[in-house]
């Protein structure tokens, strides 16, 4: 490609040397015209070929982008879908809890506390040392202790 602009430019010097040694000073500017509209052409054709092959390459990482952004979205809402399965277990298995043990049903209400996930057991230790059933100032729903996180939430707020 280099060959040929050198090539392009060695002519163009070749034909304005013919037009200042020609006599006619006419027909010298219509030469000049030409070979001024031969390489305005010419750049014209570099130009389209090179828009024509920058589309072409920005069309393929447009595609890939988009491909990364459909798998991330898909994984992102089969996590926060996982997250709110985890989050209505440990919500039912709180309420399963609250109702043995105002029932006085302690083995129930072990039973219920046993089966709490490992992140829902550390909130909910926390919020049981802010002795609920006889502070005032503790936090009325366990989910408003900062603690409260699952693993899958998480991963996709991450």
């Amino acid at each position: 490609m280099l060959q040929s602009a050198v090539g392009a430019v060695g002519y163009v010097i070749r034909k304005l040397n013919q037009v200042r040694e020609n006599l006619s000073p006419s027909q010298s500017r219509f030469e000049a015209i030409e070979i001024i509209e031969a390489l305005i052409l010419a750049l014209v054709a570099v130009a389209t070929a090179w828009s024509g092959y920058q589309a072409a390459q920005w069309a393929g990482k447009r595609a890939q982008q988009y491909a990364e952004a459909s798998r991330l979205r898909v994984t992102a809402e089969g996590l926060a879908t996982l997250a709110g399965q985890e989050r209505i277990y440990d919500s039912d298995t709180f309420n399963s809890w609250v109702a043995a043990k105002l029932d006085g049903k302690e083995k129930a209400a072990e039973f219920f506390e046993r089966r709490f996930s490992d992140e829902y057991r550390s909130a909910f230790t926390a919020w049981l040392r802010t002795d609920p059933f006889n502070n005032p100032q503790a936090p009325p729903v366990r989910y408003s202790c900062p603690i409260t996180t699952t693993r899958s939430t998480s991963s996709f707020l991450v």
